[in-house]
């Protein structure tokens, strides 16, 4: 998973059959090729790679530079569904076997054809402990790769998991060049060895940690791409970068802070635009340790976090409370957004009432309340100040929440060692929208150990059949069934406290637009979404 903080592993949509699934041939990424070219932009991020190897510096940040170079054999759409990419078709055989049909014609960017034994080198590489991939754990359960065929790659798993078809379709699917790995196990990646791929973008200057420039690739199979040239460039402070908004020396940047939005939308020359994150941040409880193995206590924590003033506070409006782990829109492809909404309104959504939270733990184990410790990492954005005012809340029932402040490596390790965790709170955005993501990550007791996300060390037999069924059944109503009565269960047991779903935010100046920004604009080509001048 990509720990950043935390962007980890998740699924856009579900194959309902085993039959070959038709898609249009020209794919996703030359839907939006511009018709005349823009001659040149410059991007702000606001952190930057060491190295271009995505899977020795698995981030955000590198995503959005890589995504405009490497391409996966799928990608996602606006609507966050799977899409051809270089694969012009893909066919789910049965089960555990899915085969990829390669577009002929596409070539890397050193004029070198893809073929699919790049494909498969790449998907072994990051496989191969050898290899020090930080993907690799999206490989997991895979049994064989193989080149069945000059322009088909089949792969086999285990046993049944509907999560691997995303693999292929954000950082972890991104194509390396065989002979070019091969030839530089150590220095690929960095300025002296610049990554080739088969996107629409090719490298020819990179300075790490601070730029890296990208002209348009004319071999690229999906057409024109709409900009000439792309420097991104890195400016970590938030407000120097908005004066270089501002002062038009940057034409956008991703990874607006929500709690500065405001500050953003006020600059004449510049546009705003929002789109739900589908990231959580929630409150894990120790469901082995007292008192948090007392369900009073965790119903009066739950009611004493007030979500609508957080969202308000923190994310300026820009987010919704969280009543259920899952943002609305990691149900895609599984049910309909009336059926996440019907589903939402049966649970209990644990409102802020201080008097509800006093009478639950006048019924607990700790009547007179108790004192906790509850780590939270310095980088990270609204961690402490959520637990500040949860703390605040908390005082009025007797329980003092002390906030135990330090930099996000130590928060880290304290929350995957799974030592005496007592009450965490954590944040999660995934790679792809999945039901079963966060259920899985959060709820299933095989995730409750040492580097597991339950943090909760939350346990229930009835909970691990059913996110085992909606992990291998590929028909979306026996998915939405059981992840349907999950969700359920864990809003009964309290298995985590969600407290908000935050929107992500990027900035880009008036006199340009890009129609297709989601969550995902890191695992996209994003300059090729709409890019154009107003």
């Amino acid at each position: 998973m990509r720990r950043e903080f935390l962007k980890g592993i998740g699924r856009a949509l579900v194959v309902t059959t085993f039959a070959m699934l038709a898609v249009p041939a020209g794919g996703v990424a030359p839907a939006r090729a511009a018709s005349a070219q823009i001659e040149e932009i410059t991007w702000a991020l606001p952190g930057f790679p060491n190295t271009l190897l995505v899977a020795h510096e698995w981030n955000t940040y590198n995503g959005a530079i890589m995504s405009l170079v490497q391409e996966g054999l799928l990608s996602f759409d606006d609507k966050l569904a799977l899409a051809p990419a270089v694969a012009e078709s893909w066919q789910q055989v049965d089960p555990v076997t899915y085969k990829y049909k390669l577009r002929t014609g596409v070539t890397f960017q050193d004029g070198s054809p893809l073929t699919a034994d790049d494909v498969v080198y790449t998907m072994k590489w990051n496989m191969n402990p050898d290899s020090r991939s930080q993907l690799s754990a999206f490989y997991t359960g895979v049994k064989s790769i193989e080149a069945t065929g000059d322009h088909e790659v089949t792969v086999t798993l285990e046993k049944p998991n509907v999560q691997f078809q995303y693999t292929v379709a954000h950082m972890a699917g991104f194509i390396m060049k065989k002979g070019q790995l091969e030839k530089h196990p150590e220095d690929y990646g960095t300025p002296d060895v610049l990554p080739v791929g088969t996107g629409p973008y090719k490298i020819v200057e990179f300075v790490p940690d601070n730029h890296v420039v990208l002209e348009a690739y004319d071999g690229y199979w999906g057409g024109k791409p709409p900009i000439k040239k792309i420097t991104i460039t890195s400016i970590t402070d938030q407000q120097t970068r908005l004066l270089a908004m501002r002062n038009g020396e940057v034409d956008g940047t991703f990874d607006v802070s929500i709690s500065d939005i405001d500050q953003w939308k006020a600059l004449d020359n510049v546009d705003v635009v929002t789109a739900p994150s589908l990231g959580v941040y929630l409150l894990t409880l120790d469901q082995k340790a007292a008192p948090f193995n007392d369900i009073h206590v965790r119903r009066a924590i739950a009611h004493a976090v007030d979500r609508e003033g957080l969202v308000k506070a923190l994310l300026k409006g820009n987010g919704a409370p969280a009543v259920a782990i899952n943002p609305p829109e990691m149900w895609t492809g599984v049910m309909a957004p009336e059926e996440v909404k019907a589903l939402y309104g049966t649970l209990d959504p644990y409102t802020f009432d201080i008097e509800k939270a006093k009478a639950e733990l006048a019924q607990s184990s700790v009547p007179n309340g108790f004192d906790v410790t509850v780590p939270a990492p310095n980088g990270v954005p609204y961690m402490v100040p959520i637990l500040l005012s949860v703390g605040e809340n908390l005082k009025q029932l007797g329980i003092t929440l002390n906030v135990q402040q330090m930099d996000d490596s130590q928060w880290l390790s304290t929350y995957f060692g799974h030592d005496k965790l007592g009450m965490q709170i954590m944040s999660y955005f995934p790679d792809f929208a999945d039901a079963a993501n966060y259920p899985y990550l959060f709820f299933d007791t095989a995730n409750a150990g040492k580097d597991g996300m339950n943090g909760s060390n939350y346990s229930n037999p009835k909970m691990d059949e059913l996110l085992t069924a909606a992990l291998q059944k590929s028909d979306p109503k026996e998915r939405a069934a059981a992840l349907t009565e999950a969700i359920k269960i864990s809003s009964q047991d309290i298995a985590v406290v969600p407290v908000f779903w935050p929107a992500s935010a990027m900035a880009i100046n008036k006199k340009y637009k890009l129609q297709g920004y989601t969550a995902f604009w890191y695992n996209i080509p994003w300059a090729l979404r709409g890019f154009g001048v107003n």
